[in-house]
């Protein structure tokens, strides 16, 4: 398959699963600014659960994008996909602890905030008060950072390193 036809696909396979993603978060019956109900302890053990599978899901998808034959549009692309993962994930666990946040009333209050935070723009119109929420915020902004960085750094170091013929 040439290049531009399997960039084509990968961007449209990630564009249907953005979308699917977004629809499903958008749906699903989620308990809107009731954080307190579990013990912290429990939501910090799901929290964390959530961020370890998330982490497993980027392996997962690198190493997809790293085998033999990959072209850089497939690899970004299958990388956008887990970038909406990791937003959406976030935007939900905002959405559930609405109640310790200044300015985060609805799902996309809740998903502006996790895409501002995945750009550490912070523009100071949606705030974390609670101590919950800003330990998500802050789980949020080191796996941003560390890991998706890292993958994204790994993608294109690979392609970079490729002989050209």
């Amino acid at each position: 398959m040439c290049a531009s036809r399997a960039g084509l696909l990968a961007w449209a396979r990630s564009a249907v699963a953005a979308a699917v993603i977004t629809g499903v978060y958008f749906a699903a019956p989620l308990p809107a600014g009731r954080s307190q109900g579990a013990s912290p302890e429990l939501r910090a053990l799901a929290c964390l659960a959530g961020v370890m599978i998330l982490a497993w899901l980027l392996v997962r998808q690198v190493e997809r994008a790293l085998r033999p034959g990959r072209f850089l549009a497939e690899q970004l692309a299958m990388l956008l996909t887990v970038v909406v993962v990791v937003v959406v994930f976030f935007a939900a666990l905002y959405y559930v602890m609405a109640d310790q946040f200044h300015g985060l009333r609805t799902r996309v209050d809740a998903l502006y905030f996790s895409v501002i935070t995945l750009g550490t723009v912070g523009y100071g119109d949606v705030v974390p008060l609670g101590q919950g929420a800003k330990a998500v915020v802050i789980v949020q902004v080191i796996f941003d950072l560390v890991v998706v960085t890292s993958a994204l750094a790994v993608i294109v170091g690979v392609w970079r390193s490729r002989p050209w013929s």
